[in-house]
């Protein structure tokens, strides 16, 4: 009996060893598996231009484009089609030999070859042509300047996520002060040096604090969100996006021309490139409608054989099908020529419509010249804003620093309280986030001139 107990108990302790280790190798596989995958800037815009849904389309439309330029290209080539019918037929015939009237069945094959090439319509291939090319042309440029509004826009979310963790980390450090300030009101209390007001007080800014945390949280989860919606990336899987360091960064502020950036921003805009190939390929679709009014000529050439068993010679015996492939061969060529008269004022109203498109197309450019130059006018605006703002920000993070000193050198030599250690501390916090911040903004605004000035690259990193 005892035997046996120590070997059950060798038994459970085996098992439970085997299913400790089970576990761990579990726990350690799932940890592994919600490990978060880092993901930097320019990975970011990469993982952006190639799972965009909007610059997937807009390769499409350079694909359709690219077909409809073939198919216009086709146009000036001829056609060539190769048609063969057969026929078997019952009922009653004549026969020319025998002079009488019979029941029969014959069969009929025939085969012929044509070709047709247009001469001359109006121009209508040509104009058709050249409006084909100057759409993928634009349809190029629209795609680069999608290419350009991608890296825009992960540039932006990342600029709103690295704002929000900064401020995450200033509530962090306004909470431990506000800690510790509660800490003082209760010592303060407890020995009657404070009233209790004071305390009630403290912990209501302690409770404002943690909720101001939580919200500054929450922020920082949605502006995550927001980023991997624009990834295309699994919103399951954890991630974790690095930030570039401005810490060492030397800011070195552009001299802008506002004169000289509406003028780049109009030659180097793709999408003010397309608008004007737009304009041009509706002049095209004028003289596409004029084409009509013109006469077109066209060139024909026909080539066949047949066969027919009801096909007989003289002595009654069917010809061999070779013999009457050869003997029933022949083809032709001709010339078509054809003047429009009247067609119901078709050709005039298509003419009417393609003005109108034309001068839409027009106007079209137009309003997006207004645009670019508002948007570059803001653009400078807000850089020189930035400019401003990180100058702002290095004299008071340089001030909070000396204010942060001094209370630290009073707390030593027991003049200054924790409290106000506690505060300066905050205060330097405070202005060392929002000097980040504004070296962060003006980098931002930095890169937000060259994407309304269209030369933004997309190889080019944020810092």
């Amino acid at each position: 009996m005892p035997i046996t107990s120590s070997r059950r108990s060798r038994r459970s302790a085996l098992r439970l060893a085997l299913l400790t280790v089970a576990c761990l190798v579990l726990s350690l596989s799932n940890a592994h598996a919600q490990q978060p995958q880092r993901i930097t800037f320019s990975e970011a815009v990469r993982i952006a231009l190639d799972r965009n849904i909007a610059l997937q389309q807009a390769e499409n439309q350079v694909e359709l484009a690219s077909i409809d330029v073939s198919r216009a290209r086709m146009n000036f080539f001829p056609s060539l089609s190769l048609s063969s019918n057969g026929r078997q037929t019952y009922g009653r015939q004549f026969s020319q030999i025998e002079g009488e009237i019979r029941n029969e069945q014959t069969q009929n094959v025939s085969a012929d070859i044509n070709s047709s090439i247009n001469l001359f319509n109006g121009f209508n291939d040509v104009a058709t042509y050249r409006q084909a090319r100057l759409n993928q042309e634009a349809g190029q440029y629209d795609l680069e300047r999608a290419r350009q509004t991608v890296v825009f826009t992960v540039m932006s979310d990342y600029v709103t996520l690295i704002e929000r963790r900064e401020q995450i980390r200033v509530q962090e450090e306004n909470l431990e002060s506000v800690r510790s300030l509660l800490e003082e009101v209760e010592a303060f209390t407890e020995v009657g040096a404070r009233p209790i007001s004071d305390l009630y007080q403290q912990q209501a800014a302690v409770a404002n604090a943690e909720l101001a945390l939580l919200q500054a949280q929450q922020q920082y989860q949605i502006a995550e969100s927001n980023l991997i919606r624009t990834l295309q990336l699994d919103p399951f899987q954890p991630y974790e996006f690095e930030a570039p360091s401005v810490d060492d960064l030397e800011i070195t502020p552009e001299q802008y021309d506002l004169s000289t950036l509406l003028r780049n921003a109009y030659e180097n805009r793709p999408d003010i490139r397309a608008s004007e190939l737009g304009i041009q390929a509706a002049r095209e679709g004028i003289r596409i409608s004029r084409s009509s009014y013109l006469p077109s000529i066209g060139l024909n050439f026909g080539y066949g054989t047949s066969w027919s068993s009801a096909f007989q010679l003289q002595d009654g015996s069917r010809m061999p099908l070779s013999e009457q492939l050869d003997a029933n061969r022949g083809g032709g060529i001709g010339l078509s020529f054809s003047i429009p008269l009247f067609d119901r004022l078709t050709t005039r109203n298509n003419i009417q419509q393609a003005r109108v498109r034309l001068e839409n197309a027009r106007l079209a450019r137009e309003d997006m010249q207004q645009d670019v130059a508002v948007q570059v006018r803001q653009a400078y605006l807000d850089y020189l804003t930035a400019q401003k703002s990180v100058e702002v920000a290095e004299v008071q993070v340089q001030a909070a620093q000396l204010a942060l000193q001094a209370e630290e050198e009073r707390y030593a030599v027991g003049v200054a309280t924790l409290v106000e250690v506690s505060q300066a501390r905050a205060a330097y916090v405070e202005a060392a986030s929002q000097q980040v911040r504004a070296k962060y903004d003006f980098i931002f605004r930095e890169r937000l001139i060259d994407y309304y000035l269209g030369i933004l690259d997309p190889q080019q990193p944020l810092l």
